[in-house]
């Protein structure tokens, strides 16, 4: 007893069996989570380590040359690079995809815990960081009101921070801007003169008298106390009155003596502004695992509340929302499958004309995705928009199995067969074949899904819920359809003969029989047509241009303005708000925010991969409307937008390439890496690389990683006059440090709360070359001498940045792309860099997005391979034939046609999703010729003549063909056509897939029979032939 027999005879068994696999499926579903994409694990781990106050060109040699060569041994690793600014050591490892970075950050930490010992004293120990999405915000807020920013970010810490941190998976919150609360203690260096004091006395005194200690305990009374000295201030005044010496004069000097106390604010090196008002950013993490829309829903919903009891004047403005994005792709793509499935039952109707067989074949649409959702639970996997895409993807090819039974089970009763009979024979008859075909399927997804790149990664979730489904639709047909078909299908034999013999389907077989014998009887002219066809294709394919992924309409901007190197704050502002005021004029932007300065801790910048703020810099960042709210996308308002802004010498204007921030690419989408040993050289080159490929056409946002050098003052500590002063280099060094930037030598308390307590110089006394002079110096002799006396000042000039990758420096030119497709202009600044002389030891290689491409599209090459030999192979099991795998191949070329024609015709260049559509596709197109070859090899057996087998068994086949082919590529249109949010991602492969199998629908219908047929004359010719010979030696 097979399957179908066994379903049929136990239905009530198969009644069970659908509502276990519905119960289960609706359990599994509402546990899945939302999310955009899939849980990367992008293969990166940066090590972070501060080295305060030094150059550039001294940390690139004291900590981050060791630190490369110690890192680069780690096993896995694939590329090693850093950026070295003033007071930091950046250094990335990129691993092969795939490696497990946990492991591979534990050996990173082990490689840097051997050279710890030889760096240099003062540095910070470095951080060894896991770079991980769940690290980027998911919300962030632009926070306006109050008389200040000080009382607005106190305001943030102490009421909103806390309530947010509190909720489920929120992992942290993180405040920029605002101006933070500091104790001042700025000192009057000829007061100090005058009453014999030092710095270092007064940093001591403030130590001295801010401190709690414990002091044992004693016993009275049969009781124990803990002795405390409680001595931390309590107020500034008590600062004022610490007593730090004793005068000449034998009276106590007190801080005020010395020094003005000011509860004041951190120096402002930069500021945010919302909406072209002061304002605090508050930006919202969530924890590793956790679902992103949940997290943005509960942070909404508490936000909410805090709004009910905020004071009038503060105010919430949205800037990045995560789960606006999310929701709107997965809503997008959850009715692309809708709309796709309903479509698909319109015309399995329009072919049946029954709505009872209609209504059989429907129900394996849900019953294959419930099975999906049961499989993508088990997987671990959330709803994105690549395990919907698969949904969607799926949604057409989900019928298929059932179209083929069910049209057979048809196809018996119009003979006469009884119901039950019917679907039994019906099932039974073309069982072999739809699991070949599903086979044939699956085997495209499998080898797409263990691709080790970042495609491979995206694939993975598609392809398995893919491969999931159809399996699922395979065992329902062959079980759930037959059981369906014997109990609710009409017995009168009558019905389906009026439904075969008076419909269109019936004219259209007679005249597709008529066409194909005319076809076949010219079968050079049918195969040359196709052949010259495909030729033109593969002509044509140049034309569509390359790119990595298709490029988002994301309702965001946003651009990085760089001022020459030594411009002050103020001069940025001004040109910031200049820069706000064109953005706030859009009607499409809905909220502006600015970061002018130095608004982000150095390190919390450099472990997140972010280039090193500045005074000179700024970061403007709008939130548009929603798309559908729009006539414009994104890229357009942002080239509006880019001839608006000022012309201003030396100032740049870089945009950001949000669609490679979002995949987690690592760089722009042109870059070229030029290497070599001396930064000076490398700046010439680059200068002159940089001006050659600004003239290519499409190429926008070109920068050069290595700047403009930044003016320098070094203060040269003469050892021996120092020496017979009885100063060392670190005492005149912590002089100037103390006096200039200022030291922080304690915190003060108050109200739970701890703030910095900063000494200095006051203001008049650190503003120009000349005061830094006149610093005084303390001797340990008891004496104290002016810096000029031990020490000479230069002026000099030092790198910016140091970019360095495989341990050579090199100077990188990136852009982004517009109005052309980014492998035509990599490959034209490619050839401009040619023509550009470099001295020996200097060379150059392209790199960014375009090198993730590559290698992406060389991996999804393998997988290609890989997938048509799987196909052959479940070919070759299903027809016991080494040859006729062959005809059925010959669909592959003609699917290429149609994949060049849709998209040259929609526009669209070929990328990840649409190589990934290719792929998919070839293991769908395989599936007609698979269903004709099997009925007219089961014809032959019958002792039917080969010419007149091939008309019948594709006439026969005519209608599962057409059926299961447009409820595919009807089922991919809404994908396809879709312009909603996200869809830009999906599209690509939709197109793929719908053209190609409309094209090779078409002409699969004439040319396999063609095929087939020359293939069978010459194997006969061959084999007669060999029978002669055989005959003769005989």
């Amino acid at each position: 007893m097979n399957l179908p027999e066994f379903s049929v005879r136990r239905r009530i068994a198969i009644t069970m069996l659908i509502l276990i696999i519905t119960l289960f499926g609706l359990v599994s579903y509402s546990g899945l989570g939302l999310d955009l994409l899939p849980d990367l694990e992008f293969p990166f781990v940066s090590v972070v380590t501060t080295y305060e106050g030094v150059g550039s060109e001294e940390i690139e040699t004291l900590i981050t040359k060791p630190i490369e060569e110690a890192v680069s041994t780690v096993e896995g690793i694939k590329e090693v690079s850093s950026v070295t600014v003033e007071g930091i050591s950046s250094v990335y490892c990129e691993f092969q995809w795939g490696t497990n970075l946990d492991f591979a950050a534990q050996d990173v930490r082990e490689k840097i815990s051997w050279i710890e010992d030889f760096l240099p004293e003062d540095a910070d120990t470095p951080m060894v960081l896991k770079f991980d999405v769940s690290d980027m915000p998911i919300l962030e807020y632009g926070v306006i009101g109050m008389e200040n920013t000080w009382r607005l970010r106190e305001y943030i810490d102490d009421v909103i921070k806390p309530r947010l941190e509190r909720l489920e998976g929120i992992a942290s919150v993180f405040i920029f801007g605002g101006k933070e609360r500091e104790i001042q203690i700025l000192v009057d260096p000829q007061k100090l003169k005058n009453t014999g004091t030092t710095l270092d006395q007064v940093i001591a005194g403030v130590k001295a008298g801010n401190l709690n200690l414990s002091g044992g305990h004693v016993e009275s009374w049969k009781k124990e106390y803990l002795i405390r000295t409680r001595g931390y201030y309590d107020d500034v005044e008590q600062v004022r009155s610490t007593i730090i010496s004793v005068s000449r004069e034998g009276r106590p000097v007190m801080i005020s003596d010395v020094a003005d106390v000011q509860d004041s604010f951190k120096e402002t090196r930069g500021f945010e502004r919302t909406n072209a008002r002061p304002s605090v950013i508050i930006a919202v993490m969530k924890q590793s695992g956790v679902n992103t829309l949940q997290a943005v829903d509960r942070v909404k919903d508490e936000l909410a509340e805090i709004e009910k009891i905020m004071p009038g004047d503060v105010s919430l403005h949205l800037i990045l929302d995560q789960g606006k994005v999310i929701r709107r792709s997965i809503s997008s793509t959850g009715s692309n499958a809708l709309v796709g499935s309903i479509i698909a039952m319109g015309v399995i109707f329009i072919f049946l004309r029954a709505v009872r067989p209609t209504i059989t074949i429907a129900l394996a649409i849900p019953l294959s995705v419930v099975t999906t959702f049961i499989g993508m639970k088990a997987l671990g996997y959330t709803f994105n928009i690549m395990t919907l895409g698969g949904i969607a993807l799926g949604v057409g090819l989900l019928v298929d199995n059932a179209v083929v039974v069910i049209e057979n089970t048809f196809r018996h009763l119009e003979e006469g067969s009884p119901r039950h009979e019917a679907a039994v024979i019906g099932a039974s008859e073309v069982g072999l074949a739809i699991t070949a075909s599903t086979l044939t399927t699956v085997a495209v997804f499998l080898p797409m899904s263990l691709s080790e790149s970042i495609a491979g990664k995206l694939a993975r979730p598609l392809s398995l819920t893919v491969c999931i489904s159809l399996l699922a639709s395979l065992f329902i047909a062959v079980t759930i359809i037959p059981a369906i078909a014997a109990t609710i299908f009409k017995k009168e034999k009558e019905v389906y003969e009026r439904i075969e013999s008076g419909g269109w389907t019936g004219k259209m077989r007679t005249m597709y029989a008529r066409m194909l014998e005319k076809a076949v009887s010219r079968r050079r002219l049918t195969l040359g047509t196709a052949l010259v066809l495909f030729a033109a294709a593969i002509v044509c394919t140049p034309f569509l241009g390359t790119e990595f992924m298709p490029k988002q309409d994301i309702p965001l901007a946003v651009v990085d303005i760089t001022l020459p190197e030594g411009m002050v704050l103020s001069e940025t502002d001004h040109i910031a708000r200049q820069v706000e005021d064109i953005f706030l004029k859009r009607p499409e932007v809905i909220t502006c925010g600015s970061m002018v300065g130095i608004t982000v801790d150095a390190k919390y910048a450099a472990a997140q991969g972010q280039a090193a703020a500045g005074v000179n810099k700024a970061r403007i960042f709008a939130r548009f409307t929603e798309k559908e709210d729009r006539d414009k996308s994104s890229e357009q308002i942002v080239e509006e937008i880019r001839l608006q802004l000022p012309v201003l010498q030396d100032v740049e204007y870089l945009f950001e390439d949000l669609t490679g921030a979002l995949f987690g690419t690592g760089g722009k989408p042109v870059e070229v890496h030029i290497y070599g040993s001396d930064l000076a050289r490398l700046d010439e080159i680059g200068s002159e690389a940089m001006q050659k490929v600004s003239a290519v056409s499409g190429l926008t946002d070109i920068d050069k990683s290595l700047k403009k050098s930044k003016p320098e003052l070094h203060v040269r500590v003469d050892r021996q006059k120092a020496a017979k002063m009885g100063l060392s280099v670190a005492q005149v060094a912590a002089t100037v440090e103390t006096a200039m930037l200022g030291k922080v030598v304690s915190r003060f308390h108050d109200a739970g709360e701890e703030y910095d307590m900063r000494v200095r110089f006051q203001e008049a006394y650190r503003s120009t070359i000349e005061d830094l002079k006149k610093v005084s110096v303390s001797s340990p002799l008891g004496f104290s001498v002016p810096l000029s006396q031990v020490a000479s000042l230069e002026e000099s000039v030092g790198p910016i940045t140091i970019n360095r990758k495989d341990q050579n420096r090199v100077v990188t030119i990136s852009g982004s792309t517009v109005g052309r497709d980014m492998g035509s202009v990599t490959r034209e600044v490619e050839e401009v860099m040619r023509g550009i002389r470099m001295p020996e030891g200097y060379f150059f290689e392209m790199g960014g997005a375009f090198e993730d491409m590559q290698t992406s599209f060389r991996e999804l090459g393998k997988a290609f391979i890989v997938a048509v030999i799987l196909i052959y192979m479940v070919m070759a099991a299903q027809f016991e034939s080494l040859s006729q795998p062959f005809i059925v191949m010959f669909t592959m070329p003609l699917a290429y046609i149609g994949v060049v024609f849709g998209l040259l015709v929609t526009g669209k260049a070929l990328s990840v999703p649409a190589f990934m559509g290719l792929i998919i596709l070839m293991g769908i197109v395989v599936n007609n010729g698979i269903v004709m070859i099997d009925y007219i090899n089961n014809l032959r057996r019958n002792g039917m003549e080969r010419s007149r087998a091939v008309i019948e068994g594709a006439t026969v086949r005519l209608r599962p063909i057409l059926i299961t082919s447009i409820t595919t590529i009807v089922g991919m249109l809404p994908m396809a056509l879709s312009t909603s949010e996200g869809s830009e991602m999906r599209s690509p492969m939709a197109v793929s897939v719908a053209f190609g199998l409309l094209f090779a629908m078409a002409l699969t219908l004439f040319v396999i029979p063609c095929i087939y047929s020359s293939i069978d004359s010459l194997s006969s010719k061959i084999r007669t032939k060999a029978g002669r010979i055989v005959i003769g030696e005989e």
